[in-house]
């Protein structure tokens, strides 16, 4: 796909284009975004429109809270495995598909990947570099974006720019000989530019990587540092680009997990999902896992740095509904999936109660019980529902069948005594709510507040 310029175009378009323009010096950026992509769409390859939209979206998502780019990432989530399939087959409806996403919010790496992804498919390289690009202008520490570029580079017979990226990579790893070997091959492709280097590389030497206790570490799960995790990363980066296999992505997730890259880690992820082509429940959960820990980190930046931030208090409550919904919406996905798997729907049912909607948890625990793993938890969460709703009696005959099977004193069985005593109590039987408390107060003096509520009666 050959790039345009304006004279390429109909004289509709161009007027079109100068309407954007003008919109855009008015700083009405949302206008001149939706005229650009409405030619943009039609003519993907009209680079003044192309780079112009850009430019407005960088200074619309430029403004956008913390709040709103975690919700803006999240809502584009949905439509990530129909872009990945169109990519394939239908790459130029794919392409529009991630510039209607980008639109609302520039900085996703995923759709930026997906569209460099559908781009390739398309013979469009350039637009492609584009979209990396705009990854590494806000993450210009991602390797695997750096490696990816520098493949785009090399593709579209662009030797130099390519050699400029292995040359920040290998910055990074001074000591790394396999990355130091591979700035040398950069170098020398950039410096025989019309040479056939196709084979290059193929007489390379391979070495024994210096850092095989590392990757053993990692193979055990045992990496516990930035700088181990580095090695990893380096590793698996250069390893994903002859082998894109699950393996490779889960433990190059493990790493990016260890150093604390939990964008990076929920794209490998949500990569090995789409690779699966299934939900797989072990792996969504690692995504929920890491998309939370990045929330948090907002949270914590806004309680850190309150005076930066507009509002920060209302922001902070947000993104804890924000949270909370998306933790519903997740378990509820996995529960609408596998219907008969009582673990998935503990989860759920922990989430209904945690939310108060009592009625909504209790039959969810009600069939979460069936399963063995999870048996005495739901009785007692059970309990607990029915003690919110004014069933005492019921509560409490959850409380004692699920304490028949449990034998020694362990935080759950103390638990369960607790919330059997205060169901006692709401019954008016201070003598059995009191027997609960003596007996956790033998084992455990310190457990919440047995000692004052046995003293007070």
């Amino acid at each position: 796909m050959d790039k345009k310029s304006l004279q390429d175009v109909n004289s509709g378009t161009r007027d079109l284009y100068q309407k954007a323009v003008q919109a855009g010096k008015k700083k009405n950026y949302d206008y001149g975004i939706k005229l650009l992509l409405g030619i943009v769409s039609k003519n993907p390859t009209l680079m003044p429109a192309r780079e112009k939209i850009r430019e407005f979206e960088a200074c619309k998502s430029d403004k956008v809270g913390i709040v709103g780019k975690i919700i803006a990432r999240f809502k584009s989530s949905s439509q990530l495995p129909k872009i990945k399939a169109l990519s394939y087959k239908e790459p130029l409806k794919a392409m529009r598909m991630c510039e209607e996403v980008l639109a609302e919010f520039l900085y996703n790496s995923a759709i930026l990947n997906l569209l460099a992804d559908a781009a390739e498919k398309a013979g469009a390289l350039y637009i492609g570099i584009e979209a990396l690009e705009v990854i590494h202008s806000y993450a210009p520490n991602s390797e695997s974006n750096l490696r990816k570029l520098a493949a785009l580079y090399k593709k579209n017979d662009d030797a130099m720019a390519a050699l400029k990226v292995f040359q920040e990579i290998a910055g990074r790893h001074h000591d790394d000989i396999e990355v130091q070997a591979e700035l040398r091959s950069a170098v020398a492709l950039a410096s025989m530019q019309k040479g056939d280097w196709e084979k290059e590389g193929s007489s390379q030497e391979k070495v024994k990587d210096k850092d095989e206790a590392v990757m053993q570490q990692l193979e055990s799960g045992t990496i516990h540092d930035a700088g181990q995790a580095d090695i990893v990363i380096a590793k698996y980066v250069a390893e994903l680009q002859k082998n894109d296999s699950v393996d490779i992505r889960r433990k190059l997730a493990e790493a990016y997990f260890v150093k604390k890259d939990y964008e990076n880690a929920q794209e490998q992820y949500e990569a090995i999902q789409q690779k699966l082509g299934r939900l797989d429940p072990t792996i969504d959960k690692k995504i929920e896992k890491v998309y939370l820990l990045q929330v948090d980190s907002s949270i914590e930046e806004l309680k850190q740095n309150p005076d930066q931030y507009e509002e920060p208090e209302q922001q902070i409550a947000e993104l804890e509904q924000h949270k909370l919904q998306y933790c519903l919406d997740k378990a509820t996905s996995r529960v609408e999936i596998y219907p008969h798997d009582g673990l998935l729907r503990y989860d759920l049912a922990v989430i209904y109660f945690d939310s108060d909607f009592v009625e909504e948890s209790i039959e969810q625990f009600q069939q979460a019980r069936n399963n063995p793993q999870r048996r005495l938890a739901s009785m007692v969460y059970l309990g607990r529902c029915f003690q919110q709703n004014g069933q005492t009696d019921m509560a409490v005959e959850q409380f004692i069948e699920a304490l028949k099977e449990m034998k020694t004193m362990t935080d759950e069985k103390k638990n369960t005594l607790y919330c059997l005593g205060k169901a006692y109590e709401q019954s008016g039987k201070t003598e059995d709510a009191v027997k609960c408390y003596k007996d956790i107060y033998q084992k455990d003096v310190n457990y919440k507040d047995v000692s004052k509520l046995i003293m007070l009666r």
